[in-house]
């Protein structure tokens, strides 16, 4: 067998950078603390509300609105030559861990992101494109180059959620929203209003 047949697909990193301490936490949030990047500076859910079935954002909602943000944070700080597309990112895990008296203390999400240099996503698309059009043996080969050319990343996401009511077992916990797609500038843009 060629040393082809037997190379692994291998994902590139998405080189997402660490935020600044000093970079402050959005201001629309009820938030304190840190980036969450560990327990240590985990960012603070500082909303203490009781759940309510109105329909507006409290406790643990915040925390997907934080991950997006952070996620937006780090992108606009990404040195990349090139515009991304088809930014997504998707819960993979989510851990309560308990105070000694089995209250919530951390909320711990595995989030995982990934993201296409534009140019690589057009040039995908335009062979999938080709591939509809009766070319039957690109089927696996684009698939294979889609795999390719992803850029990827797991991020951690550290909570304090010791101040959040109402959670009252992890088995109940469910999550409302656990993924979403950021869309880049000239994505934006192409969008219809």
């Amino acid at each position: 067998m060629s040393e082809s047949m037997h190379t692994p697909i291998l994902e590139r990193e998405l080189p997402l950078p660490r935020l600044d301490a000093s970079l402050a936490l959005p201001d629309d949030l009820p938030v304190s603390g840190g980036w969450g990047y560990s327990k240590q500076d985990a960012c603070i859910i500082t909303d203490d509300t009781e759940p309510a079935d109105d329909g507006l954002a409290h406790g643990l909602d915040f925390e997907f609105i934080f991950i997006e943000h952070r996620l937006i944070e780090e992108l606009n700080a990404m040195s990349l030559h090139e515009e991304l597309a088809d930014i997504r990112w998707k819960v993979q895990t989510q851990e309560i861990h308990r105070h000694p008296d089995g209250s919530p203390a951390y909320d711990c999400f595995q989030v995982h992101v990934s993201a296409y240099l534009r140019t690589d996503l057009e040039l995908v698309l335009r062979e999938e494109a080709a591939m509809e059009n009766g070319e039957p043996d690109l089927d696996r080969v684009v698939a294979d180059k889609r795999r390719n050319l992803r850029l990827v990343k797991n991020c951690e996401y550290w909570f304090d959620i010791s101040r959040v009511k109402g959670i009252p077992d992890d088995a109940e916990f469910s999550m409302r929203v656990s993924r979403g797609r950021i869309h880049s500038p000239h994505e934006q843009q192409a969008r219809p209003h």
